[in-house]
């Protein structure tokens, strides 16, 4: 198991070494707002700065 601090909370999941975070998110802990973008800005989404 993998301990994370997501939104202030500590949280344990169990993934692959190699699991996107992306699907930890979505698939691990259900937290379906965590949306994918392009990765060029092309899309509309952009990092957080």
């Amino acid at each position: 198991m993998t301990p994370l601090k997501i939104n202030g909370k500590r949280v344990e999941v169990t993934a692959e070494t190699d699991t996107p975070l992306l699907w930890v998110l979505r698939g691990e802990l259900g937290l379906n707002g965590t949306k994918y973008g392009c990765g060029m800005a092309l899309c509309g989404a952009r990092a957080a700065s």
